[in-house]
């Protein structure tokens, strides 16, 4: 079933359908908090009170294909109110499986280490560009998912998408060639070559 049938379930009354509905969003959901708090904690509060959000008000929900969307503006206006009182988040690593991108035991140092890289990377952009890139390529939403989660239009997404990957294609250019071993001066041969017989 997809979202407008489950919902449209649940509003007649079978709540059991519930669950597959927020088992279907309930961890992309929690990376998007995580990546946006740094806290397991506080992303695990953030995503229980989401679907508790979500939950309560079913009943008036009105589901125009936005469903996923909606979710996520729930979440992100959480966490905007989560920062209220707190710190700025520090640029540490973000764990791989908030990427979604979990993997297998002999994968693992190399999945972390593309998460890592990821994370380097979005945080050399603008807040702006680093949310519309984790939304886009991390959570898989699609331009109007986006616009509607940030309150933007399609094409203010699209440019600063665009934008954002640009910069990414320019740093990753820009550290390969930083990387490039320097050219080795020519050999010279002396007349009294070792290799040379009397």
């Amino acid at each position: 079933m997809d979202d407008a049938e489950l919902l449209e379930r649940i509003q007649q009354g079978e709540r059991q359908y519930l669950t597959p509905l927020i088992e279907r969003h309930y961890e992309p959901i929690r990376r998007y908090c995580y990546w946006k708090t740094r806290c397991a904690e506080a992303s695990q509060d953030l995503t229980q009170e989401t679907f508790y959000r979500f939950v309560r008000s079913i009943d008036t929900y009105v589901h125009a294909g936005k469903c996923r969307a909606y979710l996520y503006t729930v979440a992100r206006r959480l966490c905007s109110d989560y920062f209220r009182d707190k710190p700025p988040v520090s640029a540490e690593p973000i764990e791989e499986s908030a990427w979604g991108i979990a993997a297998s035991a002999e994968e693992t140092a190399e999945q972390r280490q593309l998460a890592e890289e990821m994370n380097r990377l979005l945080h050399l952009l603008p807040p702006e560009q680093q949310e519309v890139l984790a939304l886009r390529f991390a959570c898989g939403l699609k331009f109007r998912e986006i616009a509607a989660v940030t309150g933007s239009s399609v094409y203010t997404v699209q440019y600063r998408t665009s934008r954002g990957l640009a910069a990414l294609k320019k740093q990753l250019d820009k550290e390969a060639r930083d990387e490039k071993p320097a050219t080795e001066p020519p050999r010279t041969h002396s007349s009294a070559s070792s290799c040379t017989r009397s």
